[in-house]
């Protein structure tokens, strides 16, 4: 490659060629010897001459090719430059159009997004949102689960009216702000947008699952996005989609953008609804005000009526069947009418022939003491006597004295009305004779029914009976009348422990008859029962048994309850443990840390006999130390407490845990005495049944 430095040599060496050139060639010819150069004193031969001609066409070739090569490599180097600048331009060219038609398809969305926000708006109700959400997020990619939920503060729960999955409307769901295992509920109560890439492996990062059973039927991704009405927290906006790692910042800005539409809809329903209440307050205050309006006129009428009355009064009291006395303000009696006769059977003259004086005419110092009232604290006074005819006949007399007072507040006249109750009298007299009779056969219903009691404990299994299959154990039972719907069932057979805690529907007679019967039943099962029978197995059979005699009790009675339970069977060794349920979990803590075994949801008796469900029967290895903890629903559902709140599985389990630490004679005291201060005055409101069995 020819440099600025070599091709400036060049050049100078081809000056002083040419310089040199010019100077051979500045000659003069001699006629003596021929041809002949001259320059400067000197002169050359024509070889000479030639050679320095040749010389300088060379140089001037070499001069010509240096230049022409200088040049060319310039050109090369200028194309590249261009080439270089090309290339820059078409990749600058690529990036605007790239830009251009993301900004376009931005615009797009954003055009599409104003136009699903105003659909979601105008939604009526929170179905209709919902429904419009799936409708618009649809749009922009595909969903396959999505929910809107609103905060029910009466109820304390997150309310999704409905869900749609893939297209199709679910029914109500409830989510009680209390359940910290639900993530809309944590997502609700921390006030968090959370974004779930793989729910399975993620979902931990928030909720406790070895406390809490993962719900095993969500899976793929999930956004829970808070809904905020300035700031309260008003519901929730779930979407899912069964991809992992499914939303991008892309789908996270749509999702965003169309929460805060929900958000507007919820509110707009909310305002539409309180609007509507208060015009329809309006209308129903109007209409009252027609009402009290018409009810004025009405009474102007009636004073106008009063006053025609009181001019007839004075016959008409008269001719009443009450007797009316009248005393004055020297509290002598001044008036009786005509049915005070017929009542008593004294005139005016002959019931005022000792004196006028109430004291002396009416020579009774019970009613006597009544009037003193009336005059000492001014102020009206009813009560009922027993007083004679003139005759001497009995008569019961319920009088009413009334004062009327001066501007001072003085009495200056009484009017007493005595009514003849003797009849009422008599018949309260009867009535209250039957009613001896009747708390009489109460009396001997409630000692058939402790009878009946005595019966049920001699029938159901005790304390000393479960003692005997686990010596470290105890039986809790309260029931919440004199027999109980609550039952311990036990048994033994191939060398295995059958225990079972039973939860009939209803309580009192009626759940201890239903007790019997499950008793009963069970009793017939281990009989029957097979080797390889689990606890699933045995219960169905039990369930179909209940079935079949609970129709028929209720084709008789109008309707009879099942049985809630959970089953255990334990092997010879305590070393396992095979349990199903149902609606009854079943407790474990071992080290302190306290799971449960979830049961099926549904209670015996109200599967059909030809249905194939199959109760699901769990297994677990027992560890020593463990403790097994089976209960009722009459603990937990307690009402008590300042401002009679339930229990509830929350405290629930705080307790149990507490526990766990005791031996099982001392929770069974620990127990008893928490109830007790739960509950405090309110009434007890189910059977309370607990059984707990330590493998120490």
């Amino acid at each position: 490659m020819i440099t600025k430095r070599s091709f400036k040599a060049f050049l100078i060496v081809f000056l002083m060629a040419i310089f040199v050139n010019q100077r051979v060639l500045a000659f003069e010819p001699n006629e003596t010897f021929g041809t002949e150069l001259c320059a400067h004193n000197q002169t050359y031969t024509s070889s000479e001459l030639l050679a320095c001609v040749l010389v300088s066409i060379s140089v001037l070739m070499v001069a010509v090719l240096y230049v022409r090569r200088f040049y060319l490599e310039k050109l090369l180097k200028a194309q590249d430059d261009l080439k270089s600048q090309t290339d820059s331009f078409n990749a600058t060219k690529e990036l605007l159009e790239s830009q251009q038609e993301s900004l376009n398809n931005a615009l797009l969305d954003l055009s599409v997004l104003s136009e699903s926000g105003q659909c979601i708006i105008k939604s009526q109700s929170m179905k209709d949102i919902s429904q419009n959400v799936y409708e618009e997020i649809k749009k922009f990619f595909e969903i396959d689960y999505i929910g809107v939920g609103i905060y029910n503060g009466p109820h304390s729960s997150i309310d999704f009216p409905s869900f749609v999955l893939n297209g199709n409307v679910m029914p109500f769901a409830r989510y009680n702000v209390e359940n910290i295992s639900n993530m809309i509920v944590w997502s609700f109560i921390n006030r968090k947008s959370v974004v779930i890439s793989d729910y399975k492996s993620e979902v931990g990062n928030y909720i406790d699952t070895d406390y809490y059973k993962l719900d095993t039927s969500l899976f793929g991704s999930a956004v829970y996005v808070p809904l905020y009405d300035n700031d309260m927290t008003i519901g929730m906006f779930t979407v899912h989609s069964l991809k992992k790692n499914f939303f991008t910042s892309y789908h996270l800005s749509i999702i965003n953008n169309l929460a805060t539409y929900v958000e507007f809809a919820i509110v707009n329903i909310s305002y539409i609804r309180r609007n509507e209440f208060q015009k329809k307050l309006i209308e129903e205050r109007n209409v009252e005000l027609q009402n009290t309006y018409n009810d004025l006129k009405e009474n102007q009428q009636k004073l106008e009526d009063l006053n025609s009355e009181l001019q007839r009064f004075s016959v008409s009291v008269s001719n009443t069947e009450n007797a009316v006395i009248m005393l004055d303000e020297n509290r002598n009696i001044i008036w009786v009418n005509n049915a005070f006769t017929k009542i008593y059977g004294y005139t005016f003259e002959e019931y005022t022939a000792k004196g006028a004086n109430y004291k002396v005419a009416m020579n009774n110092p019970a009613t006597i003491a009544y009037y003193d009232e009336v005059f000492r604290d001014c102020k009206p006074k009813t009560f009922t006597l027993l007083h004679y005819t003139k005759t001497g006949k009995e008569i019961w007399i319920q009088s009413s004295v009334t004062p009327i007072l001066d501007s001072n507040g003085n009495v200056i006249q009484t009017v007493s009305v005595d009514t003849d109750i003797s009849k009422v009298k008599f018949a309260e007299t009867e009535i209250t004779k039957q009613r001896n009779e009747i708390e009489l056969k109460n009396k001997e219903v409630t000692k058939s029914i402790e009878y009946a009691s005595i019966i049920q404990t001699a029938l159901m299994t005790g304390k000393a009976a479960l003692q005997q299959l686990f010596s470290d154990s105890f039986y809790l039972n309260l029931p919440k009348a004199i027999v109980s719907g609550d039952f311990l069932w036990i048994g033994r057979k191939f060398g295995r422990k059958y225990i079972a805690l039973c939860d009939c529907a209803g309580h009192g007679v009626p759940g201890a008859f239903v007790s019997l019967m499950g008793k009963m039943f069970l009793d017939e099962i281990l009989q029957t029962a097979c080797e390889e029978d689990t606890p699933g197995i045995l219960i169905r059979e039990l369930n179909d048994k209940l079935h079949k005699s609970v129709n028929s009790l209720s084709n008789k009675i109008g309707g009879v309850d099942g049985m809630d339970l959970s089953f255990c069977i334990v092997n010879s060794d305590n070393t396992m443990l095979e349990y199903a349920g149902a609606y009854r979990p079943l407790y474990i803590v071992r080290q302190g840390e306290l799971s449960k075994l979830q049961p099926d949801r549904c209670s015996l008796g109200n599967i059909d006999e030809d249905s194939d469900f199959q109760f699901a029967t769990h297994e677990i290895e027992l560890c020593k130390g463990d403790f097994l903890f089976m209960t009722s629903d009459g603990y937990s559902d307690q009402f008590g407490q300042e401002n009679g709140k339930k229990m509830g599985r929350v405290n629930f389990y705080k307790l149990i845990t507490e526990a766990a630490s005791l031996s099982c004679d001392e929770m069974s005291e620990f127990f008893l005495e928490r109830h007790i201060s739960w509950r405090g005055s309110l009434e007890q409101v189910d059977d309370i049944s607990m059984v707990v069995i330590s493998f120490s």
